[in-house]
């Protein structure tokens, strides 16, 4: 295999603790997809860290009478603690206040501006009267003028999604005090997105069949509605600081009146992060051990950058919400379009719609919230993933309910996967002494035919992101396992006839050590205890590049290293159900 493969998953803003619809949304689906895609042998490169620009930051700062730096620094070990608790396979986790982030930005930056599709221009920004200065957007909120939702920030409608210019907002006021802001004029450098329109359809027409079809359609109906130039700097005291100095040997014509009290733009600078953060990861060494994040790497891994990055055969695929929609199907394969330096462009950006929960929308104000870490704490990390794993909203808004955690727990780790794991190797345990042995034709046909399609038509789900079709098909084969443990009645088989009772168990040791690979992605800490049991675990989980572990490789000789142990607890519906409460 050996294929480039970048997953970047969005930047989590790091004002608050994360709850289990940023699981659902773009966490769990990358950690599966980059997981899986290692397993085939290619050299995956999974990157993102915590977005520490943005005016949530600032919000949180003031609200909190703390500075930026310091909630900075609160949130994102938060996250980097949760990361690690469910098992992120992170190969760089860091933040966008390093000094390479930094300079990658600037960098891109001189890049549009010298190639053309950086301009200046006037606008008008909201300015608070009582406050004495501009407002970034999340401090001005007001009603969308497309939907009527209010409450809506001045960028862009959490509710329709759609994004909203300078003084299109209804009746905006300043967040923090209530009182009235106005439009008043200002110059800013922008990103000329009219210039690169032509290039921008070219490249989404080539994403038709690859994108999912709603996020297709979206993408093509705004370069289709036609984009305009939007501004990449902003009065603010906390982001990216531009390059002043760059400019001005540019020339005078580069340069704004004023570059007092103006930063780069969050909405520019964080999507750069993707790039910034592979070349961060580039030059760590293989023993950094103090990283103020996540570092890892493969086994055979590459260590430039620019293998994924300069590289048309390379393929890069993008997690996120739909919120981030726009600025990952269009503003950002803009600035690598626009930069001419051949970076390469996402090849598929995998966005889910909302998840919800107990039919209403996630809102940690309104005390409408499942903590993450308190999930886990409770449940086990396997349960969480598998029970979001499993009702992804892909395509459509997802639901979270306790009873149906219960339900999906229950009824397919429980009485499926575990049921059969735990039935095939208690009885190896206690009726054959943990060890089985066997011969290349003793597999039977439709058992090796079940296994091989399982891995097949499981791989070619996840390569096209349907991670909950695929986790189907690989409890079908587990499915498989129980149907052939009951027709087989190896139990009774083993009373008078122990040579058949050896066959029917070595097929179904090969279930389970197929299953063992299957399930690795979505349920770690199971994987690795099976995988202990079987004596697995180093070669058959571990991955390496160019090797490729996920296809079957029959097996005729089991002795089991340690004691059985169930790999999955049965949940109390009533105990579970009072957590609504």
């Amino acid at each position: 295999m050996n294929e480039k493969t970048l997953v970047a998953i969005a930047w989590p803003y790091v004002n608050g603790d994360l709850h289990l619809g940023h699981l659902a949304g773009y966490l769990l689906p990358a950690d599966i997809f980059a997981r899986f895609k290692r397993l085939r042998g290619d050299d995956v490169l999974m990157v993102s860290g915590s977005d520490c620009n943005g005016t949530p930051i600032t919000v949180e700062a003031d609200k909190e009478g703390k500075t930026p730096a310091e909630i900075v620094k609160i949130f994102h070990a938060h996250d980097v603690a949760l990361f690690k608790q469910y098992s992120l396979s992170y190969n760089l986790y860091t933040t966008t206040v390093t000094d390479n982030h930094k300079k990658v930005t600037q960098e891109l930056f001189m890049d549009l501006l010298k190639n053309g599709f950086i301009v200046k221009d006037i606008s008008k920004q909201y300015y608070s009267e009582k406050e004495n200065k501009f407002l970034p957007d999340r401090y001005v909120e007001g009603t969308c003028p497309h939907c009527g939702a209010e409450e809506q920030r001045s960028d862009q409608c959490e509710k329709c999604g759609r994004w909203l210019l300078d003084g299109e907002l209804v009746s905006p006021y300043s967040k923090m005090t209530k009182s009235r802001v106005i439009l008043k004029e200002t110059e800013h450098y922008f990103l000329d997105l009219t210039n690169l329109s032509i290039d921008l359809k070219k490249y989404v027409k080539t994403r038709k069949g690859i994108w999912r079809d709603w996020v297709f359609a979206e993408a093509l109906g705004w370069i289709e509605e036609g984009l305009q130039k939007r501004a990449i700097t902003r009065d603010l005291d906390w982001g990216v600081d531009i390059p002043v100095k760059e400019i001005g040997e540019l020339g005078e014509k580069y340069k704004l009146k004023s570059f007092e009290g103006k930063k780069i733009y969050v909405w520019f600078e964080a999507v750069i992060g993707y790039l910034s953060a592979a070349v961060e990861w580039s030059g760590l060494p293989d023993n950094e051990e103090n990283f103020n994040g996540i570092f890892s790497r493969t086994k055979g891994q590459s260590k430039n950058w620019k293998d994924w990055w300069i590289n048309e055969n390379a393929k890069h695929f993008y997690f996120m919400g739909q919120d981030n929609l726009i600025f990952h199907t269009l503003m950002w394969p803009g600035e690598l379009i626009g930069a001419k330096k051949g970076y390469t462009l996402p090849y598929n950006v995998v966005i889910n719609k909302f998840m919800n929960y107990e039919g209403k929308k996630f809102s940690k104000s309104r005390n409408w919230t499942i903590d993450s870490k308190t999930m886990a704490d409770k449940y086990g990390v396997d349960l969480v993933r598998f029970a979001i794993a499993s009702n992804l909203p892909e395509n459509k808004e997802a639901n979270f309910t306790w009873k149906g955690f219960v339900e999906v727990v229950n009824n397919e780790l429980v009485a499926n996967l575990g049921n059969f794991v735990n039935r095939t190797l208690k009885f190896l345990e206690s009726k054959m002494e943990g060890e089985v042995n066997g011969k290349v034709p003793e597999l039977e046909p439709e058992v090796v035919r079940e296994i091989k399609s399982a891995f097949e038509e499981s791989a070619e789900f996840f390569e096209k992101a349907k991670f909950m079709d695929g986790i189907q098909r690989i409890m079908s084969l587990s499915r498989f396992g129980n149907q052939y443990f009951d027709k087989h009645e190896i139990w009774r088989v083993i009373k008078d006839d122990t040579e058949e009772a050896r066959k029917v168990m070595l097929n179904l040791m090969n279930i389970v050590s197929a299953l063992n690979i299957l399930m690795g992605p979505v349920t770690i800490d199971a994987a690795t205890k099976l995988g202990d049991t079987l004596k697995t675990d180093a070669k058959g989980l571990q991955p390496e590049v160019g090797v490729n572990k996920w296809t079957f490789t029959p097996r005729f000789e089991y002795k089991l290293a340690k004691p059985v142990e169930i790999l999955f607890t049965k949940l109390e519906l009533e105990k579970v159900l009072s957590e609504k409460a």
